[in-house]
């Protein structure tokens, strides 16, 4: 599977450092390539943290950076959300941070730690007005699924094709309706199965083959290869919990 800032070069070059990105199936867009690295790092991993902040509720943050340049995060108001909000997008290496963030939104910073990530300015700078992220890195690989979360898409159904492309992101995944077959603890609140997707979506559109943009409750994991053998990533929709009829922001 699967935005600099006008500011000055050298400060943000001493700030983060310069850092290479990891060798990858599809190549990780790198924007600092006119000093020499002073250290190798390997970004993909699963993290994991919890940003504390006085009178509000805790937010936890799971992270996975994936070597294909592609990254999931999902974010929880620990006691209030019941199901995380989950961006997939791509990341990028730039003066030796790591940006996450949809395509189009200022990205979020992070410098590489002994441990695992420090949420940054894009001057490599820690906050200076509250506390600061930190994600630990548990894992350098990463398994096959995803767990549950909301997401924010456009559906795709055609000629016995089907697809979702999530908002911010610039690639899309086959997709079905339906449950994963992962470890994901309870049931979701409304079952929803292929046929029943398939047709909300021509009840939405005018013809095959329109953008339906939905925030659903998806996961994501491994299926059969939508061509010849093997397997592909899919993003699994169990409930769609409302439409949007201007598509993505």
């Amino acid at each position: 599977m699967r935005s600099l800032f006008p500011l000055s070069f050298s400060a943000m070059l001493f700030a983060c450092g310069t850092d290479q990105a990891p060798g990858t199936t599809r190549s990780v867009p790198v924007a600092d390539t006119a000093v020499t690295p002073y250290a190798d790092i390997d970004w993909p991993g699963y993290y994991t943290g919890t940003l504390r902040t006085p009178n509000l509720p805790e937010i936890e943050f799971e992270l996975w950076v994936r070597s294909d340049s592609t990254f999931v995060r999902r974010t929880q108001f620990v006691g209030r959300d019941s199901i995380p909000v989950g961006i997939i997008g791509q990341w990028h290496v730039v003066n030796g941070c790591m940006t996450i963030g949809a395509t189009g939104d200022k990205p979020d910073f992070w410098r590489y730690t002994a441990t695992g990530l420090l949420m940054v300015d894009e001057m490599g700078a820690t906050s200076t007005e509250g506390p600061s992220v930190v994600l630990e890195k548990l894992a350098d690989e990463l398994g096959d699924a995803i767990p549950r979360m909301r997401l924010k898409g456009t559906f795709i159904y055609m000629a016995d094709a089907q697809s979702f492309r999530p908002c911010g992101s610039s690639f899309s995944w086959p997709c079905v309706g339906g449950m994963d077959l992962g470890e994901e603890e309870g049931d979701p609140e409304v079952a929803l199965t292929n046929v029943d997707l398939q047709k909300a979506y021509g009840k939405a559109v005018k013809k095959g083959g329109d953008p339906w943009t939905i925030e659903a409750v998806c996961t994501m994991g491994m299926g059969p290869a939508m061509k010849g053998d093997g397997a592909d990533e899919y993003i699994f929709i169990e409930q769609v919990i409302g439409t949007a009829s201007a598509g993505c922001p």
